[in-house]
């Protein structure tokens, strides 16, 4: 049998991948499943995969696809396990307590179970206790609100309102739209977000309380987290020893960071919120609580936490219009000022040093920059983020950098 001709053999097996990939194409159309992002994703790994071992580029376009895949992955799924999530988190953020007993001779599964307990004992009474309070000052809040809104456009209408504003030049129906259209809805924008965001963040932890599978099902997870929690650890470094060295410095770095970061700031937040609430209490402010609760959950946002916390429980002061109102402004102001100041100059730098130290100027960029992008989780983030994203910038400047003869 005569050998076919080496060129048209070419010819012939490129043709039939052209016609393949255009019948493979036709066929996503037709099924509609051309843009699935999965079918994307798993057409991109076909085609990438086989170059990865050439080209530094390649697997980094890899990396970068799978990732992304990740996160599309998580914004599909993750109601479904978000039980995981939280557990996770819990059990990273404890672990260094749990591996602390461990060297005290104390087992690792009870030391773990242990926490597990007082936690879910300090949640359940925390909740039990502060959650109605919370209700009942949101609800009041928010009546006494719309009081003074409806009262202040009522009195703008009377005729002793007019005189009073045409005698000093203001027209009465200018001021009044003023209010009603500028000055209130932006008001009502500010509290919206961030006290919309604290009952959003409040409510959404109490609604996974109440949660009977959730509540039983966190706390399982996080023990097996907690109490393996090394295993993985040593699974993951075992693999980037053998695979990547430097990823493995690398994330070991941005871990110390974020673990360091996130741990003192989830403590001073409880701290400032528990001080703020007791001074508020002792002082007879009114929605102690909320107020408190406000200023722990914005604490973690450097500089703009301070300012936005005072200015927050200000206005609500001075719309609810309290008997003593000059007193109540002065004890909030002061008050938030020096649980602030304590846990700025005094705390913290013991705690976090110099680790996550930022120039205010690119700490503030990385504030915009972040809050921009992903509102206030972004806020929250964004130090930690930069002080990472910071590392590996000193790393290629470090390189850059002649090395002496």
């Amino acid at each position: 049998m005569k050998e076919q001709d080496p060129k048209i053999r070419i010819i012939s097996f490129n043709s039939a991948i052209v016609v393949g990939i255009i019948a493979f194409i036709a066929f996503l159309y037709f099924t509609q499943q051309l843009f699935n992002p999965l079918v994307i994703f798993l057409i991109g790994l076909f085609v990438i995969t086989p170059f990865r071992k050439e080209s530094y580029f390649v697997r980094r376009m890899l990396l970068l696809f799978v990732s992304f895949f990740v996160l599309w992955i998580f914004t599909i799924i993750g109601s479904s396990i978000a039980p995981f999530i939280i557990s996770f988190i819990i059990a990273y953020l404890l672990a260094p307590l749990v591996s602390a007993l461990e060297k005290k001779k104390i087992p690792r599964w009870l030391s773990s179970l242990l926490i597990i307990l007082l936690l879910v004992g300090f949640v359940s009474v925390v909740f039990i206790l502060i959650s109605p309070q919370i209700l009942n000052q949101f609800n009041e809040i928010s009546q006494k609100i719309t009081t003074v809104v409806t009262v202040v456009t009522s009195y703008l209408d009377t005729q002793k309102a007019s005189k009073i504003l045409e005698s000093i030049g203001i027209k009465n129906e200018y001021l009044k739209n003023l209010i009603e259209n500028e000055l209130f809805p932006e008001l009502k924008y500010l509290f919206s977000k961030i006290l919309g965001s604290l009952g959003n963040f409040l409510m959404g932890m109490s609604t996974l309380a109440r949660q009977v599978v959730n509540a039983i099902l966190i706390p399982i997870f996080s023990f097996y987290f907690l109490k393996d929690f090394e295993k993985f650890k040593l699974y993951i470094k075992t693999i980037l020893e053998k695979k990547n060295r430097k990823l493995l410095h690398d994330l070991t770095r941005v871990n110390e960071i974020f673990h360091i970061y996130i741990s003192w700031q989830l403590v001073a937040a409880i701290m400032v919120a528990s001080l703020c609430s007791l001074s508020f209490s002792i002082f007879k402010i009114e929605f102690s609580l909320i107020l408190g609760i406000l200023c722990g959950f914005l604490n973690p946002i450097p500089y703009l936490g301070l300012i936005t916390s005072m200015i927050i429980s200000v206005l609500i002061v001075l719309l609810v219009g309290p008997e003593n109102l000059w007193y109540q402004i002065i004890v909030i102001v002061a008050t938030i000022n020096i649980v602030h100041f304590i846990n700025a100059y005094f705390i913290e730098p013991n705690v976090l040093g110099k680790r996550v130290g930022l120039h205010p100027l690119i700490l503030f960029l990385s504030l915009y920059i972040f809050g921009g992008l992903f509102g206030l989780v972004g806020l929250l983030f964004a130090v930690p983020t930069t002080a990472a994203l910071m590392l590996f910038l000193n790393d290629w400047v470090e390189k850059l950098e002649p090395k002496p003869d």
